[in-house]
């Protein structure tokens, strides 16, 4: 809702009539600010992943932006709920139940305008939504822009390096490489998923949107998780005594900051709600990365390695250099990919639309409110 900020002045012409005559009054009045207001109908959103650390930031960005928009949120249990309810009021309203029950799933896609699938990624999940979608009566609209949206939150681990420890030659653009990144071997990460999408919500004729961050740095502004998988890094230095990378140690990522992703997730959001206005693309076209800066895993190492070390909980500030074997072996493969890969991007279509990014400072993003991350 808003006000128009103009006094309106405004003369009506009354035509009076009488048995014997008539006569014509003119009356002049004036309404001001205070009292003239429009009103701006929202779409209902469904959120999965609103415990999560990107789905909690985005809400929370977008009920700061939209606090009268309906929000729907899925959560896995009352006490999930509860903390939603105490954090945001009644902006939000919780659903209790999981991404594998999937009825649950397409009625709550049948009526939502906005799907924002922030949640992990699961097959049977995101069909569920966008069968739902499809089901939703504004998908009949002969105006494309009255259509439900699903926008599913992938990552750029599609492009990164297959060879752990150096560097990825090349930095993808999602416009100039688009054609490459459509194109990209289903057994790489998240390219299943991203497919799905693709085909499924052309198949049921839903409009889609894919939004691939990078390495996320920072404190989490949601109610419930605020820190990323990076503490399993920092664990790992604690525990070996020392910092360490990979192979060679020349590998890098683009970074965003948490906030910096809220605020891209809901700059989508507000270019859907402009409807035909908006340049936003959908299905093939619609891939936006999501990027500020560039940082290298070594200058990463280095800093928490010196932090540690100053703090006391590491025995040197070097950075060790380790073979995947000896990762893998003491830790996790996840942990070789953790600080093996490399990915290198470009958010060319966002930032062609107007979105920018604010925050720079990676250090600072790391320690920010004390949080384990490297």
């Amino acid at each position: 809702m808003f006000a128009a900020m103009l006094q309106l002045n405004t003369t009506i012409n009354l035509v009076i009539s009488t048995a014997y005559t008539a006569f014509t009054l003119s009356i002049t009045f004036t309404v001001s600010a205070p009292y003239f207001k429009m009103t701006m109908s929202l779409p209902s959103l469904f959120l999965t992943g609103a415990s999560g650390y990107i789905g909690g930031t985005f809400l929370t960005f977008l009920t700061k932006a939209h606090p009268t928009m309906s929000i729907r949120a899925l959560v896995r249990s009352e006490e999930q709920a509860d903390v939603l309810r105490k954090f945001y009021g009644s902006a939000v309203t919780s659903v209790i139940g999981s991404l594998e029950d999937s009825n649950l799933l397409h009625a709550e896609g049948s009526k939502a305008s906005i799907i924002v699938q922030a949640g992990p990624g699961m097959d049977t999940a995101i069909a569920a939504l966008i069968e739902g979608a499809a089901l939703n009566p504004s998908n009949k609209s002969a105006k494309e822009s009255d259509r439900p949206v699903f926008v599913h939150i992938s990552g750029s681990s599609n492009i990164s390096h297959p060879v752990l420890g150096e560097l990825l030659p090349h930095v993808y653009s999602d416009v100039d490489d688009l054609a490459k990144i459509l194109a990209l071997d289903p057994s790489r990460l998240q390219v299943p998923l991203d497919n799905a999408v693709r085909s499924l919500s052309k198949e049921k004729n839903v409009r889609a949107v894919i939004i691939s961050p990078p390495t996320i740095l920072g404190h989490g502004k949601g109610a419930i998780k605020t820190e990323t998988f990076q503490v399993g890094w920092y664990n790992a230095i604690v525990e070996n005594g020392a910092s360490f990378l990979l192979g060679k140690g020349t590998n890098s990522w683009s970074t965003v900051s948490i906030s910096d992703l809220g605020r891209a997730i809901l700059f989508v959001i507000d270019e859907i709600l402009e409807g035909e206005r908006s340049r936003l693309e959908y299905g093939d076209s619609g891939y936006y990365f999501v990027e500020a800066f560039e940082v290298s895993l070594m200058d990463r190492a280095k800093a928490i390695g010196e932090r540690l070390f100053k703090e006391g909980k590491i025995g040197t500030p070097d950075v060790e250099l380790k073979t995947l074997e000896e990762v893998t072996s003491k830790w996790s493969v996840y942990m070789g990919y953790l600080i093996g890969s490399s990915s290198r991007i470009k958010a060319d279509g966002l930032k062609a639309l107007g979105w920018k990014p604010l925050d720079f400072d990676w250090k600072a993003l790391v320690e920010e409110k004390g949080g384990k991350r490297c």
